[in-house]
């Protein structure tokens, strides 16, 4: 009876340390591991004008307030226009910052904190260059003089979507103008002059709002702070 015993216990013992190899057929499966996908590689610096504008839209896309601060120039100036050719909106670098990434402090949040997702097309329709010669300085700080460099001008229509957490959200469809200065300190180009026509239809013509699309002015002015 002893030795019928001790044989029971060490069969129990066998399965017991068993039980947690493969070949147990009672085990579980095993779940094979969750792929996680890794971080996008750092944006590349702004060495040419196409580049500038890959990182314009990856600053946006991602919601990288870093990358969109590292693309504005310190005489940064945006301007929206009328259909009259008249100035009605503009802000200058540091109001930029605050509607756009949010305030240094962190006390108010700006537009790359509101919204989840964050689309941004930007579809070239004409390149052009401003000559330093064809803008001599008019007065004493002439924001539009650059008599001594030449500015790179990317024209064409961008497209936004901005999507809260609950799906709410706005569009933007409207006409843009990018002008980018380079930097000989450190080779890199910047945005100096990000302007904005008017939305078609604002002044009554033939022309129709794109349907619940937003100016950007008016966007920025009515979401951030």
């Amino acid at each position: 009876m002893k030795s019928l015993a001790l044989l029971t216990i060490c069969g129990l013992l066998a399965l017991s340390a068993c039980s947690g190899c493969g070949s147990n057929p009672f085990a579980p499966p095993t779940q094979p591991p969750t792929e996680i996908e890794p971080p996008e590689p750092p944006a590349p610096e702004a060495t040419t004008p196409e580049q500038l504008m890959d990182n314009l839209s990856r600053a946006m896309r991602t919601r990288d307030k870093e990358l969109y601060e590292s693309l504005l120039d310190k005489d940064f100036l945006f301007t929206e226009w009328n259909c009259l050719g008249e100035v009605a909106f503009f802000n200058n670098l540091e109001e930029e910052l605050e509607m756009i990434a949010g305030s240094r402090d962190g006390s108010q949040q700006g537009l790359l904190d509101k919204f989840r997702d964050f689309d941004f097309d930007f579809e070239l329709t004409r390149r052009s260059q401003e000559l330093g010669s064809d803008y001599p300085e008019a007065f004493d700080g002439d924001p539009n003089g650059h008599p001594d460099e030449d500015w790179e001008v990317f024209y064409g229509r961008v497209q936004m979507l901005m999507l809260d957490d609950k799906g709410d959200g706005f569009r933007v469809d409207q006409f843009m103008t990018y002008k980018l200065r380079f930097d000989p300190d450190d080779g890199l180009w910047r945005i100096v002059r990000w302007e904005a026509d008017a939305l078609s239809g604002d002044c009554g013509g033939a022309g129709k709002h794109v349907a619940n699309a937003f100016s950007w002015a008016a966007l920025k002015q009515q979401v951030a702070p």
